[in-house]
């Protein structure tokens, strides 16, 4: 599961898109990927590692995801009829339908410069230093959003855009 379409803050369109892989060249489809079937916690090492600061995060997926490799080293990731529920500490859960697309551009150097449109879920880690220090976060967003990541998957830059946002964590203690 590492390797999904998160990390840091790429989107879960959310995510279960698989890995942002680089896939180059004409367009090449990989299969779809199912979601785990079992509920799992979003700060598992072997998942994302992030979630709300203070408490975990359980999560259940339904639907699939896909990625498409298109030419000139860009992909496009997306989950149509993808949902997440989201369960806090105190039993609070919300759910989402998260059936954005990501467009990930690769950089040279490795980094990946991302636009996240329609529904998706980001998670956000806690950056300590930098221009930008911000607490960790999961958000929802609806319509545009953009981010980059470095070639390590950390953050390069918050996400931002005309899109919306909603802190999801405050929904959840």
């Amino acid at each position: 599961m590492k390797n999904w379409l998160t990390r840091i803050a790429m989107p879960i369109t959310v995510a279960a898109a698989a890995a942002l892989s680089g896939l180059a060249g004409p367009a090449a489809a990989a299969p779809p990927t199912p979601n785990p079937t079992g509920s799992f916690y979003l700060d598992d090492p072997d998942v994302f590692g992030h979630d709300c600061p203070g408490f975990r995060v359980l999560a259940q997926l339904t639907g699939k995801s896909k990625e498409i490799g298109l030419s000139r080293d860009r992909v496009i990731a997306i989950s149509p009829a993808t949902k997440i529920t989201l369960t806090g500490p105190t039993g609070k859960s919300v759910t989402y339908n998260i059936t954005g697309t990501s467009h990930v551009q690769n950089l040279a150097g490795g980094g990946k410069e991302i636009r996240a449109t329609g529904h998706n879920l980001l998670l956000v880690p806690e950056v300590t230093e930098g221009p930008a220090p911000h607490g960790e976060e999961i958000f929802f967003t609806t319509g545009n959003v953009n981010y980059a990541l470095t070639a390590k998957g950390e953050e390069a830059r918050l996400f931002s855009g005309p899109g919306k946002a909603v802190a999801v964590c405050e929904l959840l203690k």
